[in-house]
């Protein structure tokens, strides 16, 4: 059976696989589905992890970059770092920078505050924004629940080297 999901305007195919002869024990996937992506246009930068995009369906959504946490500057909170990880972001991602989100299978769709938990890429050049602020020591690899992603192992080696480097947050805080 084949099913097509269409989100934004990014088709994206689902197989439900056969099921194992007899005396086979079932064993899930690690990933059981490939990762969505979404083409987006950032329309604001909230801080150092969180943006806002307009998807080409035209709604506007808070998109959480997942796998990092930058230390806060909003509500009044200005945590040593924060700034710096905010001013980051937005040279990152000015309003009107194109983007590709993807989903990470292994986590959930939204957070508690309805934000869409994403990697965020550049589309013109494909960089990862998350990969980038762990490496400019402006973030440490993070997932509510301390729960499984895909790109744990590889944030966790660049933030590794940022903190080896003594850069950003490993310098000043």
């Amino acid at each position: 059976m084949v099913a097509v999901l269409t989100v934004g305007l990014v088709a994206v195919e689902a197989h439900e696989p056969a099921p194992p002869p007899p005396g086979v024990p079932v064993v899930a996937p690690a990933t059981p589905h490939r990762a969505v992506r979404y083409d987006a246009t950032v329309t604001r930068v909230e801080d150092g992890d969180t943006v806002m995009v307009r998807l080409r369906t035209g709604r506007v959504r808070h998109v959480r970059v997942l796998g990092i946490d930058t230390h806060e500057v909003l509500f009044g909170a200005h945590e040593c770092g924060g700034a710096a990880g905010s001013r980051s972001m937005h040279r990152l991602l000015p309003a009107g920078t194109r983007v590709r989100l993807y989903r990470d299978p292994a986590q959930v769709d939204v957070d508690r505050y309805r934000r869409l938990l994403r990697y965020v890429h550049r589309a013109a050049d494909g960089l990862d924004v998350g990969r980038t602020q762990l490496g400019r020591g402006l973030a440490e690899v993070y997932v509510y629940g301390d729960g499984p992603f895909a790109r744990r192992a590889a944030y966790q080696r660049v933030e590794a080297s940022a903190q080896r480097r003594g850069v950003g947050i490993w310098r000043w805080c």
